[in-house]
């Protein structure tokens, strides 16, 4: 596993998330500690250099701090993965992330398949696979629940699942808004997850996790 060009990408990709959402928004949304973790993980697992972590780190720090996204009030020290403290490196703005955060990418829709006559269920959760839309910055993927009631929609979309998801090229999907209408006895459902897979990916797997259970469904792309 290339863990440099996997590190590079995450940050990229979740810099580029949430295109057309208040830009306050979606400075929120990203998470440094995540990013961090990740390099930790990386470096621990011997596919990427304690160096490049360093310098990847604070290419993105600098990155951050010139795009309004990340104010330093105290230095901070650099750690290796023994927890000794090093001599933090000195970063360089990344043109490409600086772009991610001010001009997202517009998403290109990639492919969709379809994904009729599967189902899914996990706890209270019912529902009759429709399709995954498969987009160069996210993916969607679309339900449909039959015997709803509308007026209990907004309990329904109230129930405590959690989605998320990975792919056999290694990345991970972050579970994003969803929504719904009602027509013809059914509550069709859209679920949002970012980022869009990388071209080499060939199998995608969302789970879904709510108090009742687990579940999983695992779709070809390609």
């Amino acid at each position: 596993m290339d863990g440099r060009g996997y590190l590079e990408k995450l940050i990229s990709d979740r810099l580029g998330a949430g295109r057309g959402q208040p830009p306050h928004g979606r400075q929120l949304s990203f998470d440094r500690r995540e990013i961090r973790g990740v390099a930790t993980g990386l470096v621990a697992a011997g596919t990427l250099s304690q160096e490049d972590a360093d310098r990847i780190l604070a290419d993105l720090d600098v990155t951050l701090q010139r795009s309004g996204w990340l104010k330093v009030v105290h230095a901070e020290a650099a750690a290796s993965t023994s927890g000794t403290a090093v001599a933090r490196a000195v970063g360089t703005e990344r043109p490409e992330w600086r772009q991610a955060i001010e001009e997202p990418p517009a998403p290109v829709l990639r492919q969709v398949v379809s994904l009729a006559g599967r189902t899914f269920e996990v706890g209270e959760l019912t529902a009759d696979l429709v399709s995954l839309e498969v987009w160069s910055t996210f993916v969607v993927l679309t339900l449909a629940h039959s015997g709803v009631d509308p007026r209990r929609m907004r309990e329904h979309f109230a129930l405590r699942t959690d989605w998320r998801g990975w792919d056999d090229a290694g990345t991970q999907y972050r579970g994003g808004g969803g929504g719904g209408s009602g027509s013809h006895g059914l509550l069709v459902e859209r679920r949002t997850f970012e980022p869009g897979p990388p071209a080499e990916a060939r199998v995608l797997t969302l789970a879904a996790e709510s108090p009742g259970g687990r579940a999983t469904v695992v779709i070809p792309l390609g």
